[in-house]
């Protein structure tokens, strides 16, 4: 017995399986991992309302609010190719006009969100994004491990009159004890970045006759939170 047919149609058939499976992958939607959460692009800017406690030994606290803005200005491309945005930092006047008092650079790679601020780099989000998810911020830096953790990512935050659906809380440093308390943390907001961060260091009063009474010696209290954003 003999059997006569044609492969071609078969051959055919599995092409045009694999090109339509072609077709479906590039259409399909990259699967998100935050880089939402810290957009870059020039004109883009944050403005944050600043609330500022400062303590001195012998001295009674001094409290100041004010507005500080960061405007992404320019770009350049650095030796290794990467693409470097130029953050502009700026503090509002009495007299209404806002003065340019530092700058800062960031950049975002596949897995990561870095900013450097005051000569010092920080790894602010690993990619792709999850709940409990750690890494070590000081990476780039000379500075002993310090462990950065997201905490309610993808969850929705209200700050002030605004309404943020998707943000993300990382949580850089929470250390008590009786002579001292460093917290630092800062949430991110999907298509806006950076809307709130608090930076509190105090050192307590250790001495007999007030250790651990909570007493404060010297330190800072700073917590910033987004009053307006968008692009100029």
């Amino acid at each position: 017995m003999s059997y006569s047919f044609s492969r071609r149609p078969f051959i055919f058939q599995l092409f045009l399986l694999g090109w339509l499976l072609s077709c479906q992958s590039k259409t399909q939607p990259v699967p998100a991992i935050g880089y939402e959460y810290f957009p870059l692009e020039v004109g883009q800017y944050v403005q944050y309302h600043v609330e500022e406690t400062r303590y001195a030994l012998a001295q009674p606290p001094t409290s100041r609010t004010f507005q500080r803005r960061e405007t992404i200005t320019d770009t350049y491309t650095d030796a290794s190719g990467q693409t470097v945005y130029t953050i502009e930092r700026a503090v509002l006047q009495t007299n209404g006009q806002w003065k340019v008092d530092s700058s800062l650079t960031a950049w975002r790679t596949p897995d990561r969100a870095l900013r450097m601020e005051n000569g010092v780099t920080e790894v602010k989000l690993s990619f792709p994004l999850s709940e409990r998810q750690r890494w070590n911020g000081n990476l780039y830096n000379q500075q002993e491990e310090r462990l950065f953790e997201a905490t309610r990512v993808a969850k929705p935050i209200t700050l002030g009159q605004q309404n943020f659906d998707s943000t993300v809380t990382v949580v850089q440093q929470n250390d008590s004890s009786l002579i001292a308390l460093r917290r630092l943390r800062e949430v991110y907001a999907k298509g806006v970045g950076l809307v709130q961060r608090e930076r509190t260091y105090l050192y307590y009063c250790s001495t007999s006759g007030c250790a651990g009474q909570g007493k404060i010696d010297y330190g800072i209290k700073q917590l910033s939170t987004v009053s307006s954003y968008g692009k100029r």
